[in-house]
């Protein structure tokens, strides 16, 4: 059967890339980043604490969320986005070089199997500097064509999934008509970035959440490796 798509497009954490960490509490890691970040204002927020007042506005409402968050607690919103930032990339890169963050079971071989049928490319809402240190440090950056994370300044919180943004840069740059791209994500953010743009998408369902259902992937899947069966 002739391959139907000219680009595969890679989320990156929870679809190649276990970014949940080893211990008992999923993405430790980068609590105690933010940890490391309060202690400079003097502020010692729980786990539930961080969830509430902080994960929850930022997924919500992006950069206004980060900018009510800090309202409430009397920070400055440039000072303090621009030490989260520093310390949670930071964090995320030790995590990988002492092996807490690692490959998911199975990606290299099928990132290596489908980088000889498609062009391949990453889109995550990580920063850039930890999408471009993850492709390096585990070698993996020769198969991909192009990748692009998040930038850095508050208000690029606004393209992340479900806006195509990102999305969309791949599409242009590697001058790919949407019909011959396709999504692969965990998420159901990702999902809907896809249908936003107008491209195929593939679920990674790994049982944990199941909103990407509401959006209707192209293909659903458990594992990474099942990919080979479908793309």
């Amino acid at each position: 059967m002739e391959n139907k798509y000219k680009v595969v497009i890679f989320d990156m954490d929870g679809t190649f890339l276990n970014s949940r960490g080893k211990g008992e509490i999923a993405h430790e890691w980068a609590y105690e980043a933010f940890r490391e970040t309060m202690n400079n204002y003097g502020l010692n927020l729980t786990i539930e604490e961080i969830d509430k007042y902080f994960l929850a506005p930022l997924f919500s409402d992006g950069a206004k969320g980060v900018i009510r968050f800090c309202n409430r607690f009397g920070l400055d919103y440039e000072d303090f986005w621009s030490r989260r930032e520093k310390d949670v990339i930071e964090a995320k890169i030790e995590a990988m070089q002492r092996g807490e963050i690692k490959p998911c079971k199975g990606s290299e071989a099928i990132i290596r199997f489908l980088s000889k049928k498609s062009f391949l490319a990453v889109v995550s809402d990580s920063q850039q500097a930890c999408v471009n240190y993850a492709l390096e440090h585990f070698n993996l950056k020769p198969y991909f064509k192009i990748w692009h994370g998040r930038r850095s300044e508050l208000e690029s919180l606004d393209n992340r999934k479900p806006n195509p943004f990102y999305i969309n840069m791949v599409l242009s740059e590697l001058n790919t008509d949407r019909k011959e791209a396709i999504l692969v994500d965990d998420s159901a953010v990702g999902v809907l970035a896809a249908r936003k743009a107008g491209i195929d998408s593939v679920f990674i369902y790994r049982g944990e959440k199941e909103e990407g259902y509401n959006y209707k992937p192209t293909f659903l899947v458990r594992e990474i490796e099942e990919l080979g069966g479908i793309l």
